[in-house]
């Protein structure tokens, strides 16, 4: 019992003599630094937005290109042949028929 009582005072001695710890003047600073450092837009970010603007100017392409195409009821079945001219395609040499 008098063991147990020996370390509760060597406990309660060492909490009496716990001192704050001074802290890095430059801490709110460095804080404020990375917050300002991630609000702003990186290159990254702008290359994302290009690349999702580029994306979504192809697939508007295709969706009117294949509406002009389905919607017109005169070109609503065609052949190859007739929907590469429609488009503007045409081929000189035809490599995949002997």
């Amino acid at each position: 019992m008098k063991n147990i009582e020996e370390e509760i005072a060597k406990t309660l001695e060492s909490i009496e003599n716990i001192q704050p710890v001074a802290s890095n003047p430059f801490l709110y600073a460095k804080i404020k630094h990375r917050m300002n450092k991630l609000s702003q837009p990186t290159i990254v970010s702008w290359l994302t937005y290009a690349k999702l603007a580029i994306c979504m100017i192809i697939v508007g392409f295709n969706i009117i290109t294949f509406s002009k195409i389905y919607l017109n009821e005169q070109h609503s079945v065609m052949s190859k042949e007739e929907f590469g001219t429609y488009l503007g395609i045409t081929t000189t040499q035809n490599l995949y028929e002997p």
